[in-house]
Formats: structure tokens, C-alpha cells, sequence
């Protein structure tokens, strides 16, 4: 449990002031028991987020993490002079999955499927840390994002454990899932739920309303259309306060 001793900024606990102090210095990423960092969360200075539930400091967490490393006379460890253009540049060695990939199968899936999820929730902490330092804040797209909505977008849904669909060699989807493509306006997103035939309307828009609560929450609100086949998203990124 906790300790009640020793409180320090935001009455910490000694075991919140711990994990806030050891937490990484570029991603944020938080380790500690699940009842510290269930309090940190509670206090809004840290955040879970992707599919595996990793904890986050929040901005307001980062700046206690600051005070903490001032009052004890220590160097602040921090991301600071790691620029958002380099932390850009490491996100462009990922590539978010659009469901336009072709299907895989294989004796390796679980372990392709785990080591897969390893590499994106380093792309989501990468991405995260990216708005931070560009100063837009942990819920509105960065310009790096914005230059690319394609695959900021399909990061997002990934990272929200959402499925993208997959194609054969032929080109047709074979997996249910998402699939994200250029809108036709310039920094626009469609976002469509592709699915095997007898799926209903009503089941494609149940996915595509997942899917647009997870972009709302990181500054990608989404409004539904429709063409003579099926519904889809147009996305486009919150504008900058």
C-alpha cells in the first residue's frame, strides 16, 4: 500500500512521489503496483492508454515530476532537449496498419501478434510525446500528425486495439476491421468498416461509432456519411487552441 508519510506536491504519497520520479524521462511511462498508479490516475497525473494499459504521466504529472527533481536538488531528467522534429523522425520508422495490408497466417501469429503490439504502444508513447513537446497538448494533433492524417489516424485505432481489416491478393478484404484512406479534401480522413458480405448496415455504423469515440478523445472528431453501399467517417484533427 501506499505510504501516508511524507507527503510532497499534490499530497503525494512517498510510493506516488516514487513512480512519478522514476517514470521514463522521454515516453512518461509510469511503473508501479496497480494501487499507485490507480491513485495517480484518480489525481489526473497519469493516463492509461493503449491496448496493453500502460500508464502515462499527463502534462500536470511532468510538471510535479519537476517539482519533485527541483526540491530534491537534483538535474531534471527530462525530454527537453529532444526536439519534437527528432522525436518526428523516430515516428516515421513505424507505419500504423490502414487495412490495406495484406492477411498473414502462419504457426508465428501469437508471437508476430505480441511483438506487434509491443512496437505500437512504443509508436502511441512516441506519439504522445510528440504533442507534449510540440506544446499542442496530449489531445490535439501535432503538426506531425497533421502533415500526415493517413497514418496518424490509423495509429490511433491501433493503439485503441481496434482491428484494421487486411486484404488478399487480390485486393479483397478478408478481415473485418477498419481501413483508412485519404478523404477528398486536403487533411481529410475516411475511415470505412470493411466486413464480409451479410453484415448489416446497423453492425458497420455500431464499429464506425467505436471508432469515432476513440479519434474524438485524441482531437480526430469524425462525422458519419454514407454512399448507396455503406457508412463511413470523414476525420479531420481538432484545430489548435
Amino acid at each position: 500500500m501506499d505510504s501516508v508519510h511524507g507527503r510532497g506536491p499534490a499530497g503525494l504519497s512517498d510510493a506516488q512521489r516514487r513512480a512519478i520520479s522514476s517514470a521514463d524521462p522521454v515516453t512518461g511511462e509510469v511503473k508501479a503496483n496497480a494501487a499507485t498508479l490507480a491513485a495517480l490516475r484518480r489525481k489526473e497525473l497519469a493516463v492509461a492508454s493503449g491496448r496493453i494499459g500502460a500508464v502515462y504521466l499527463t502534462a500536470a504529472g511532468r510538471r510535479v515530476r519537476q517539482d519533485l527533481e527541483a526540491s530534491t536538488h537534483h538535474p531534471p531528467v527530462t525530454s527537453a532537449a529532444v526536439s519534437a522534429d527528432e522525436l518526428s523522425g523516430r515516428a516515421e520508422q513505424f507505419t500504423a496498419a490502414t487495412g490495406d495490408e495484406p492477411a498473414t497466417a502462419g504457426t508465428a501469429d501469437g508471437r508476430r501478434a505480441a511483438r506487434r503490439a509491443e512496437e505500437v504502444a512504443r509508436a502511441w508513447a512516441g506519439l504522445l510525446e510528440v504533442r507534449r513537446v510540440s506544446g499542442t497538448g496530449l489531445t490535439i494533433p501535432a503538426a506531425w500528425e497533421r502533415a500526415r492524417p493517413v497514418q496518424a489516424v490509423a495509429l490511433v485505432l491501433e493503439a485503441a486495439g481496434l482491428p484494421a481489416s487486411a486484404r488478399d491478393a487480390s485486393g479483397r478484404p478478408v478481415r473485418p476491421g477498419y481501413r483508412v484512406s485519404p478523404g477528398d479534401r486536403a487533411g481529410e480522413v475516411r475511415v470505412d468498416w470493411q466486413a464480409p458480405p451479410g453484415v448489416s448496415r446497423a453492425d458497420r455504423r455500431q464499429q464506425l461509432a467505436a471508432c469515432a469515440s476513440e479519434l474524438a478523445r485524441w482531437g480526430w472528431p469524425a462525422e458519419e456519411y454514407a454512399d448507396r453501399t455503406s457508412p463511413f467517417l470523414l476525420v479531420s484533427a481538432t484545430n489548435a487552441r
